[in-house]
């Protein structure tokens, strides 16, 4: 049903100046230039729209289906509704300059640069803006051993004057040993060997935004008000004052957040067709700027407590590549390509409360994983719920059909304290691959390229289709539930959803998440297929995208956010391409 309608203009204006000056006349391989850019963005906009009036039909039956009366779901507007117009902009400035210089002496081959930039964007009363120098050295010798280093030192306008530039320098080292005399028997197989290495430190500014501050040596007040906090007194209760409420305070050690980044590889070129990559990373994480949440409420800071630069975390996997490519005749090629990385990562300190149990701490779990309730199953009796731990979840009372948890703390009751993470993976997968080919053979050619996600985990919780005054009100049944759903009629204790019903004090207990709704979100999609044929001057083809899907989630496509994302479009082509 179309509702609304919306008209949006939008212009940009984007002027870059550049000039380059060739210092060969003062040293061979000098270079400098200046480069100014300032773009302009403009946007407005308006919208008419209708309430509309929405029905739902009550009172049918299986045996008199078209025998139903209405019920009026949603009060519509009889006229349509037009806004005024909206209207945004944003203006972006910056400008950088350097100096180069590249110049090889013999089978020495030496290289440098040195930059300046800064930049000023705003969107707001204050305009946000950054400024830093970096540079870079290289060196190799007859192309066999190889040496970079580089260095940035950045400032940010949201830490202290004394805490606003970060310096963080890197380098790296690399040896082609396939460039070495020794190696020469070896390169009619190995054509190219070269392993290299790099380490360096990096510094972020994107810190948390504390209390919706965003300088962070600014004290914050909740939503910048002087009378947050209220108060009336008075013989007969008629005045009312208001003082302001700290939603931040002003932290002047605040600091760049950090990580220290290794990482090694190899690559390799086999019998003139075979071009493999291999990386092992890992980099370390620290200075994460976060809330101090092991400070108890009794210090007296409300809602704020203090933020530090005190969080560490571990992130490490490996990349690989691999390329095949080969032409067997003039009528037949071929290629193959394949890619995979897998990244683990793992929180190595987190300020937090000193939780009663241990498996409510964060600390040393992965970053992206999936906290719950431990399902035990449903409830087949009301003398199992009178039998079992009281749960105090979801405010609402378990019934029979319910889903049941696990009392992890043996206290008697089923609380946030039994909550545990349910699954070391998240919606985030740890391994993402794809592989494809091609083959050529005379005037055809045909494509093929799967993509794919692994070691991941979703939860579904959160359908509940005639919950009322849900966000999205009264939903269309999944054809699961329809036909798997716990019920009097279907007291099916492995059914595939809980008991039904309308509203969160009536089931609250089973929209929580649990392993009861957890799933397997991996899947293997057939991503592009291309088939051509070459005529002259042009081609005719055939290709089409996303055409199949291999997955043990068959609920939706995983690859999907949540069930009511918009989907991937499944899509053919038929097209004729022409050369002139």
């Amino acid at each position: 049903m179309m509702t609304s309608y919306k008209e949006q203009n939008a212009n940009t204006l984007n002027t870059v100046i550049k000039v380059e000056q060739d210092f060969g006349f003062v040293t061979k391989g000098l270079k400098a230039n200046i480069w100014v850019n300032f773009k302009n963005w403009s946007s407005s906009s308006y919208n008419r729209s209708i309430t509309p009036y929405l029905f739902r039909a009550v009172g049918y039956s299986e045996d008199s289906p078209l025998e139903y009366d209405l019920e009026r779901i949603q009060e519509g507007a009889d006229y349509i509704a037009q806004s005024d117009i909206a209207r945004s902009s944003d203006q972006t400035f910056e400008f950088q300059g350097n100096i180069s210089y590249n110049r090889q002496f013999g089978l020495h081959n030496v290289g440098g640069m040195l930059m300046y930039r800064q930049r000023e964007y705003r969107s707001d009363v204050l305009p946000n803006r950054n400024q830093g120098v970096s540079g870079r050295f290289t060196y190799d010798y007859g192309q066999r051993y190889l040496a970079e280093i580089n260095f940035g030192y950045n400032g940010t306008e949201r830490l202290a004057k004394k805490k606003r530039f970060g310096f963080f320098p890197a380098m790296s080292l690399g040896w082609v040993i396939s460039n070495e005399k020794f190696f020469e028997p070896l390169k009619n197989a190995v054509n190219n060997l070269k392993v290299r290495a790099s380490y360096g430190l990096v510094g972020s500014d994107d810190l948390a935004q504390a209390g919706g501050s965003y300088y962070l040596y600014i004290d914050k007040l909740t939503d910048n008000k002087l009378d947050q906090i209220k108060w009336t007194f008075g013989e007969s209760m008629n005045h009312t004052l208001g003082g302001p409420e700290i939603a931040y305070y002003a932290n002047l050690d605040a600091v760049w957040e950090k990580a220290k980044k290794f990482d090694i590889g190899v690559d390799m070129t086999l019998f003139d067709h075979w071009n493999i990559t291999i990386d092992y990373f890992y980099d370390k994480r620290y200075d994460i700027f976060m809330e101090r949440q092991s400070w108890p409420n009794s210090l007296g800071y409300g809602k704020a407590k203090p933020w530090g630069n005190v969080g560490k975390m571990d992130n490490k996997g490996v990349e690989f590549s691999l390329n095949y490519h080969k032409n067997f005749s003039k009528d037949l090629g071929a290629s193959f390509q394949a890619n995979l990385t897998y990244n683990k990562n793992k929180l190595v300190y987190k300020d937090e409360p000193d939780y009663p149990t241990i498996w409510k701490s964060e600390t040393g779990k992965p970053y992206s994983r999936l906290t719950g309730y431990i399902s035990e199953g449903l409830f087949q009796s009301q003398e199992e719920i009178d039998n079992s731990p009281e749960q105090m979840v979801g405010n609402s009372t378990p019934k029979v059909g319910d889903i049941k948890y696990r009392d992890l703390n043996g206290d008697g009751k089923i609380t946030e304290d039994d909550q545990c993470m349910i699954s070391k993976y998240g919606s985030v997968p740890r391994l993402q691959y794809g592989f494809g080919g091609t083959i050529n053979y005379k005037r055809f050619d045909f494509g093929i390229f799967f993509s794919g996600s692994a070691l991941r985990s979703i939860l579904i919780n959160g359908l509940d289709p005639f919950l009322e005054g849900n966000r999205i009100p009264n939903k269309n049944v999944l054809k699961f539930i329809a036909d798997n759903h716990w019920s009097v009629d279907n007291p099916n204790p492995n059914a595939e959803y809980p008991r039904l019903g309308l509203t969160t004090g009536d089931i609250g207990n089973n929209t929580v998440k649990s392993t009861y709704w957890l799933r397997n979100g991996s899947f293997l999609r057939l991503k592009n297929l291309e088939i051509g044929y070459k005529i002259p001057y042009g081609r005719i083809y055939v290709s089409g995208a996303n055409l199949l899907r291999f997955s043990p989630f068959d609920l939706w496509d995983p690859e999907l956010s949540s069930w009511n994302s918009y989907p991937l479009q499944r899509t053919v082509n038929v097209g004729l391409q022409l050369n002139f």
